[in-house]
């Protein structure tokens, strides 16, 4: 190598001198403009904490993790956890802690590191360790979220790294994590030692959960290479800590109104509500102790850690460093690689384990056969073999069905499936179509330990049961992806969010007009936009939160915070563009539900629903039964055209690729164990393998109604004491679901028989009586059914005749032929279905049966009007069940009391009694039973005109009453 003279260096330097001097003198410049760091005191630092996150913090709401030393505490910072309230500008939405913003990159999940000594600025905040905080106590705002005590919103709890002098004197602040966001809820009590940090987290005035995170991420056992190298990403990305965090969380099936909490070498110890109830969370075996006393119903689960793939993790990353839209560019760029890799191909058919082709259920002449449902018109010709024909799928339920024992050889599945190529132009997609039969099967929503993240309170389990009943699991997404929501990851919790609710619990609260799929406590999936305001009245599965000792009564009157059983809201919502017409089974059910989309379109159309990748669907037929769509390869506009041809009325995207789709069929080995089976290899629903481990997203799954014998009748038979058997009279099909039951109870003395209607499965017409006397004037009444009906009616109920003067207002089909007076209750028969109302204020509109009887209870309590005395006769009152359950109680006495007190015994809000003035005696006479049913009677009477059983699915909201 040739050596430069000395002098040939000094000239160099000589020449970049003023460069270098100017670059010196401009950083000089530029750090003294900017504002000293803050003092060395707890309120300056809380300042600091509070303006990195926009909002603000308390000087008592953060501790110091350990020290790393003094070149780590001054080169990359010391860690600290505090609790913030976020306060962002007027008219904005609060930083996304996942991009760029003033938090210098926040982020949610857990945190990292070890926690708690003392250190330079250990003067400078409470100590880690300290010991219990207040309990919970402040007011909710208009949202729900609690208030933190100075009213500037709710609390999340953060962590931060800041740089210290020698002295302890903070320098500058960066890496800021949210470990909990939960925008709807207010995070208190926070309390730390060594390691591990505890907050509560309160909403609608109680505690609805307590996080416990172990900072040093826990043990994950080994691993290999790449999946550490994954979960140190997550972990940075998540909590600033490649070590990322372990968390364990406790949820309370009656939440108390206030926590103490304690950390302590054994564990977390928690004094409960206002009384100090002791419990504690062992660290060992990570259960909760209460010493056998629990009113709270207090739980522990523990989240499991896993690896997300690249892919995973490529949206996050992208969203952090290059901003809030660069995470959906790179799904988008790394999907479209993904296809281009595998080539666009046709789905190859699936292996279905089938039963053989599915035969039409057995029903009497006459009546139609529901299942499996109509053949799949192909839009390609010639079709493929097999191809919209419905085949039987796995597991048979094991037993046989009463009605089928003639032919012990029939095959039968409450599952069929069938392919479909819904698109002319591209002939190679292929949607998989999987119909369940909802009159023995039952849904029910779990949701995963990562997603969706929840707006208060904890995580979901991500489990599934442990019961004989399972029948299969189908993969969910994680809703609507918005600009910078992460990839096959929880978009961010907040505004936006789309909601869930498991068990009750309002994960992230339903948001008005989203795609949902519903399920009330019976296993019934409802489908439909969620209604705003005032409209949420109307569905009809949504409970009240109310005291746990309040009587329906009270939860009828009284307050709280509304919300269903369980619902997951999807990115997008199916309404046929033309509805096919309705099976006779849904006539109350066939209206356009609230906010119904424009025809053929999406409300909420997600982003990339051009792209050509794994998607899937859930929708109800007009049979009410529900069918699943999935695609390895199709776009948006291909699976609504699926959903078309199947005659499904309405429907909810479940997601698209990279999210876990598909349906897997679960049953039990001889050991207990379940077995996972795809209904195709190539759904991307978790392996077999993996189906006792907990599910990372949200799934829905079912169950057999029953499995030793027919399921439960679908409607309300109330009373502890009143046996309920099927009537001895004729039953509409099929044959093992009876939709007539009869009872008798005593009352005043008095035998009370006892009839109830299952509602769906009637419908039911209010005939004239020959002996109604009407203004000449006045318009004919029909008496009898119209005649394709005739043959179908199972039961008729007198209603009585009215009076020569002043009878009470009668319609019948909408033709009103006596005037109503607005006194009393009223009849009303509209959609085939039965109501009971106060008489007045209501429109007879076209095809509305009605009349006005005496109201003899209303709002649960008997009025004068049933304790009238009169003429020993037979007596019948009625009622309508909120289910839509028809009651009829009968009896012989001198007045109305005993069957309305009998009514009232079984759970009836509202009861009137079937006289419309004539004082004729009662009766309820059945098809095949004695005395023999007429076409018309001398007084009016209410028809009850059998249907097939339908499927138990339904839109989430019926169309407003008048």
């Amino acid at each position: 190598m040739t050596e430069r003279p000395l002098s040939t260096w000094i000239d160099h330097l000589r020449g970049r001198l003023p460069v270098a001097l100017g670059v010196a003198l401009l950083g000089a410049v530029a750090r003294l403009s900017t504002p000293p760091p803050p003092a060395r005191t707890a309120d300056a630092i809380a300042g600091m904490l509070g303006d990195a996150i926009g909002g603000a913090v308390s000087p008592d709401d953060f501790v110091w993790e350990e020290r790393g030393g003094f070149l780590s505490d001054a080169l990359l910072g010391r860690r600290v956890l505090f609790l913030g309230v976020p306060r962002p500008p007027d008219g904005e939405p609060a930083p996304d802690e996942r991009g760029a913003g003033p938090a210098a990159g926040a982020g949610p999940a857990a945190s990292a590191g070890p926690a708690a000594s003392a250190g330079p600025a250990a003067g400078a905040g409470p100590a880690a360790g300290a010991g219990p905080a207040a309990g919970a106590g402040p007011a909710p705002d208009e949202r729900g979220a609690e208030r933190a005590p100075d009213g500037r919103g709710a609390a999340d709890l953060y962590r931060a790294r800041v740089r210290l002098t020698r002295s302890g004197r903070p320098v500058s602040l960066g890496g800021v994590r949210n470990l909990t966001d939960t925008p709807l809820g207010d995070d208190r009590n926070l309390v730390a030692r060594g390691r591990r940090v505890a907050v509560t987290t309160s909403a609608f005035g109680v505690v609805q959960g307590i996080t416990l995170l172990d900072l040093g991420g826990g043990a994950p056992g080994p691993r290999p290479l790449g999946e550490r190298l994954r979960a140190a990403l997550d972990g940075w990305l998540e909590t600033g800590s490649a070590d990322g965090a372990s968390r364990t969380e406790i949820v309370f099936d009656t939440p108390p109104a206030s926590v103490r909490l304690d950390l302590v070498d054994e564990g977390l110890v928690m004094a409960l509500g206002p009384e100090a109830v002791p419990a504690a969370l062992n660290a060992g075996t990570g259960e909760v102790d209460t010493g056998g006393r629990d009113p709270f119903g207090a739980r522990a689960h523990h989240l499991p850690r896993r690896a997300p793939s690249f892919l995973e993790l490529a949206g996050p990353s992208a969203g952090r460093l290059l901003g809030p839209g660069a995470a959906a560019a790179v799904e988008r760029l790394a999907l479209a690689a993904g296809r281009a890799a595998a080539g666009v191909r046709p789905a190859p058919a699936a292996a279905y384990l089938t039963h053989g082709a599915a035969a039409p259920e057995p029903a009497p002449e006459g009546w139609p056969s529901l299942w499996p449902p109509p053949q799949v018109e192909p839009a390609i010709q010639p079709p493929l073999p097999g191809e919209g024909g419905w085949v039987l799928v796995s597991p048979s339920l094991p037993r046989v069905l009463p009605g089928a024992e003639g032919d012990p050889q029939r095959p039968w599945s409450p599952f069929a499936a069938t392919t479909l190529r819904p698109d002319p132009q591209r002939e190679h997609v292929r949607v998989h179509l999987l119909a369940i039969d909802t009159r023995h099967v039952k849904f029910t929503l779990q949701a995963g330990f990562e997603a969706p993240r929840p707006t208060v309170g904890p995580h979901g389990t991500g489990r599934l049961p442990d019961a004989a009943t399972l029948r299969g699991a189908i993969g969910l997404g994680v809703g609507a992806r918005g600009p910078g929501a992460p990839p096959a990851a929880a978009p961010p919790a907040g505004a936006g969010a789309l909601g869930m609710v498991v068990g009750g619990r309002a994960l992230v609260p339903p948001r008005d007009g989203a795609a949902t799929i519903g399920v009330d406590l019976s296993g019934r999936p409802y489908f439909g936009a969620w209604p705003s305001g005032g409209d949420v009245a109307r569905v009809p599965w949504a409970l009240w939160q109310g005291p746990p000792a309040a009587s329906p009564r009270d939860l009828r009157d009284g307050g709280g915070r509304r919300f269903p059983w369980a619902l997951w809201q999807g990115p997008s919502l199916f309404e046929a563009a033309s509805p096919a017409s309705p099976a006779p089974a849904l006539p109350a059910l066939a209206g356009p539900p609230a906010e119904r989309a424009p025809a053929g379109e999406a409300l909420s159309p997600g982003d990339g629903d051009d792209l050509v990748v794994e998607r899937s669907a859930l929708c109800m037929t007009d049979r009410g039964f529900v069918i699943h769509a999935w695609s390895g390869a199709a776009d948006a506009a291909a699976m609504r055209a699926a959903l078309e041809r199947a005659r499904c009325l309405a429907g909810v995207s479940l997601g698209r690729a990279p999210d876990p789709l598909g349906v897997a069929f679960l049953s039990r080995r001889e050991d207990g164990g379940l077995v996972a089976e795809r209904l195709a290899p190539e759904m991307s629903l978790a392996p077999p393998a993996h189906v006792a481990a907990a599910s990372a997203g949200p799934f829905l799954y079912f169950e057999s109604r029953s499995t030793d014998g027919p399921p439960a009748p679908d409607l309300s038979l109330p009373g502890e004491r009143v046996g309920w058997a099927a009537d001895g009279g004729a039953q509409p099909p099929p044959a093992w679901s009876p939709a007539v039951y009869a009872a008798s109870s005593v009352h005043l003395g008095a035998q009370v028989r006892l009839h109830a209607f299952a509602p769906d499965r009637f419908l039911f017409r209010l005939r004239a009586g020959s002996r109604e006397i009407s203004p000449r004037t006045a318009p004919k009444l029909d008496a009898e059914v119209p005649a394709d009906e005739r043959a179908r009616v199972m039961a008729a109920i007198g209603v009585g005749t009215g009076r020569r003067r002043g009878p009470r207002g009668l319609a019948v089909g909408g033709t009103v032929g006596l005037r109503f007076r607005g006194e009393g209750g009223l009849l009303l028969v509209r959609g085939g279905r039965v109501e009971i109302r106060p008489a007045g204020g209501v429109e007879i509109g076209p095809g509305t049966d009605a009349t006005e009887l005496p109201l003899t209870a209303d709002d649960g309590r008997l009025r004068p009007e049933a304790r009238e005395i009169g003429t020993m006769r037979r007596r019948s009152a009625a009622c309508a069940l909120d289910d839509g359950t028809l009651l009829v109680a009968t009896t012989t006495f001198d007045s109305d009391e005993a069957t309305t007190e009998a009514l009232l015994d079984l759970g009836c809000a509202r009861v009137v009694a079937l006289d419309r003035g004539a004082h004729r005696n009662a009766f309820v006479h059945r098809a095949a039973g004695d005395p023999a049913l007429q076409p018309a009677y001398e007084e009016t009477a209410l028809f009850a005109v059998g249907l097939a059983m339908p499927g138990r699915a339904r839109r989430l909201t019926e169309p407003a009453r008048p």
